[in-house]
């Protein structure tokens, strides 16, 4: 899978007409195979008012999907700075994905990450396996991908996609961010005291709700 995201930040008085603008326009990629537009919920950090994320086949189809008529519209509207005030983007092959249970009714939440401080070969692989030791342990993860972005922009340049899908919002803000291997496995690699750190302080945590999977596709089909 070949996968755009945007977590974008909206002016005040404006969500309402934006988010309806790109939810439509989203509905109208071609080529599209998963799609998410939707408003983030309370609570996220750097999050933005929404997050858009449409996979494809590859990036060929990505490509053509963004230089079709309703992909140019998209593109104009995330160029509206009018509207919006901050704007965080990548593009992405999906990297590591587990995880098939399906929720009625979800949450997705992603996490977009900079490795760069002294981001070798050997503490970037460290830093992989340790994150995905994770999904084995936080039983409330339904689904996850980690990614390595191919292309970012906005805040930092992202590194890394960190995504997962749960099904309810305590699965998140309870057993994953209280979880002992969060802390003692993960954590050092983000704690700018640990002589481990790698990811820039600056990142990227937000979640929406979902009303479908998302993440882990590919392996179903």
């Amino acid at each position: 899978m070949y996968n755009l995201l945007k977590v974008i930040g909206v002016a005040n008085g404006h969500q309402n007409g934006f988010g309806a603008t790109l939810a439509e326009l989203s509905r109208c990629l071609p080529g599209a195979i998963r799609c998410l537009a939707a408003p983030t919920l309370p609570g996220t950090y750097n999050g933005g008012d929404f997050i858009w994320r449409v996979s494809f086949a590859d990036d060929v189809a990505a490509n053509a999907a963004m230089a079709s008529e309703p992909g140019a519209a998209i593109r104009e509207l995330t160029a509206n700075n009018a509207m919006v005030i901050s704007l965080d983007e990548a593009e992405f092959e999906t990297g590591h994905a587990g995880g098939c249970q399906d929720a009625a009714g979800g949450l997705y939440r992603i996490a977009m990450f900079c490795a760069n401080r002294d981001p070798t070969p050997e503490r970037l692989a460290a830093f992989t396996r340790d994150t995905l030791v994770m999904p084995a342990h936080v039983r409330t993860i339904l689904r996850w991908e980690l990614s390595q972005a191919a292309t970012a922009s906005g805040a930092m340049p992202w590194t890394h996609l960190w995504e997962q899908e749960y099904a309810d919002r305590a699965g998140l803000e309870g057993a994953y961010m209280l979880h002992p291997v969060h802390w003692a496995h993960v954590e050092r690699w983000f704690d700018t005291e640990y002589p481990d750190y790698l990811v820039a302080p600056r990142l990227v945590h937000s979640f929406c709700a979902t009303d479908q999977a998302i993440l882990n596709q590919e392996a179903r089909q």
